[in-house]
């Protein structure tokens, strides 16, 4: 909880997860043009996506991502 704030961040984080999660299991429109749009903009060169049907390149898809992340490097403070 934000001590200034008084927000549950936690509750909270866990209230997003859930309604994306379950969008993205029930296939509800607004919730994959949202994972479309973290596509487009955070994967551009990938050809695989969450919301695609191929598992093998969603799989290929989220390793090539992994990698990225970790070879990015930490911002400092």
């Amino acid at each position: 909880m934000g001590t200034n704030t008084g927000i549950n961040y936690g509750k909270d984080f866990e209230a997003y997860l859930e309604t994306l999660v379950t969008g993205l299991r029930k296939k509800k429109k607004s919730i994959l043009e949202v994972f479309r749009q973290w596509d487009r903009v955070i994967f551009p060169n990938s050809d695989s996506s969450l919301v695609c049907q191929d598992q093998d390149a969603t799989n290929s898809g989220l390793q090539t991502m992994m990698t990225g992340l970790d070879e990015d490097v930490e911002e400092e403070d």
